[in-house]
Order: C-alpha cells, then structure tokens, then sequence
C-alpha cells in the first residue's frame, strides 16, 4: 500500500490508501463512523472477501492491522445503511473523493490523453465529447453514458481502459433496475405487497394522483424514470436490488 492519505466527510475523516494496482482501500471503521454504523466488524461481514481486507494504518499510537474496503466494498456498506448519513456520504464520494483522485493521477493523469500519438488522440476526445453530450440529455444516466463511450474508445482504438471503468458510479453500484413485480419475485410477495412494505419503510407514498412517489430517504434506494406507454405519461419508480435485502429484514 501508498501513502495513507485522509479525507474529511462532515465531522469525519476517512482515511484511504492506495494498492499496487492504484486501486484505493478504505479504513472500515472510518466508513462505518461516517454512515453511523456503530458495528464495523457485522457491516463489512456480508462483503464479498474481495470486497474487503486488512492493512497496516498509521496512527499516533504506532501502526495498527485494520480492516479495509474497496470501492465495491464502500459502496455496499452505503446501500446497506438507512441512515441520512448514507446518501450525503454517496454524494460526497462520488463528487469529491473520487475526482481527487482522478486528479491526482491515481487512475488516469490529465496528461493521458495529451500522451497519445495525435491520430488516437483526436479520435479519443472526439469520442469523449460525443460521451461528455449524452451524458447531459435528460433521462441518461452520466455514468452508463460514460462507460458506453469507454467500450466506444476500446472499440475504436484498442486502448485498455478497465482501470478508468472502475471508477463509474455505474461500475461500482448496482443500476435501480426492479419494479415490484421483480423485487416480489425475489422474496416471494405480490407487487402489492411489495409497494406496501416499501411505503411502511417510509420509502414511498401516495400523491395526489394515487400515484406512488419517492421520499427523500426513497431516494436513496430508487430513481423515478419517465416513460411514455399508449398515450400516458408518468414516472415509473425503479429499485435497487440492494432494497430486496431491506425488505426481507422487514418481513
């Protein structure tokens, strides 16, 4: 591991190192502080082994032997929060840790592309701002817009770019994907019984047009996508699979 290297959420600092691979490793306990998870050791327990680790960490009182998490460790520790905390530490993440690193040059330097020989160089930004203008059109997640343009500029030019396609949110956490239907599939409840467990939750609720709507902690497990189906329009909710885990809690 790199240099250990601490960056401050709210009242939190979450320390981070880097691997062999430039790949960063979060401390588990500072996530978990973050997310109020007052239990690291059951939190990172349902991780997938190559989801977390252990690391020596430097700290005043000589190094300790901690627990880590990756990216896709850190991102299942937030799906698996209720708390407020969880979706303001996504943003974070996602809008702040994330670019500095980037910036830093830990996954890709500013001056990558500017390396390239000219032909490859003006077909990638070309590429890149097709992407960059997809991923601004109302509806498109930027993050799918993203690594479709990274599969385009692989297709195109033979460049390997599986270390800048870790870092999309989209590579990283499951896409809200399940309707009710789909989610009862998985735990044995009707799509009904589905939409009620989750307005329970305090996930959801009823509008003005007996139409199910997100609240603001629905938000953290859903998106409300429009679509258009024989004349009507409306917003269809879609959840994350990581919500199943959450509803089977509840049964």
């Amino acid at each position: 591991m790199n240099q250990l290297v601490a960056f401050n959420f709210e009242s939190h600092n979450v320390r981070m190192v880097m691997d062999a691979h430039l790949e960063p490793w979060f401390v588990a306990a500072d996530v978990c502080a973050a997310l109020d998870l007052p239990e690291t050791h059951k939190a990172i327990a349902r991780l997938d082994d190559d989801e977390k680790g252990r690391n020596s960490i430097p700290t005043p009182g000589g190094n300790q032997d901690m627990s880590v998490v990756n990216e896709s460790g850190l991102f299942n520790l937030v799906l698996g929060s209720r708390k407020p905390e969880a979706k303001r530490f996504k943003r974070w993440v996602t809008h702040e840790v994330l670019p500095s690193i980037r910036k830093t040059g830990s996954y890709a330097s500013a001056g990558a592309v500017a390396a390239l020989p000219a032909p490859t160089q003006d077909r990638v930004n070309a590429i890149l701002s097709i992407g960059e203008a997809i991923a601004k059109v109302p509806g498109v997640k930027p993050g799918i817009a993203m690594a479709a343009t990274l599969t385009v500029i692989h297709e195109n030019t033979g460049l390997v770019v599986e270390s800048l396609r870790k870092v999309l949110p989209a590579a990283n956490e499951p896409i809200c994907s399940l309707n009710p239907t789909q989610i009862g599939e998985r735990i044995g409840l009707s799509a009904r019984a589905v939409n009620a467990r989750l307005q329970s939750q305090g996930l959801q609720f009823k509008n003005d047009r007996d139409e199910w709507e997100l609240t603001e902690s629905g938000k953290a497990w859903a998106e409300a996508l429009p679509f258009s189906r024989n004349g009507h329009s409306g917003y269809q909710i879609l959840w994350n699979p990581g919500v199943t885990d959450l509803m089977r809690e509840v049964a």
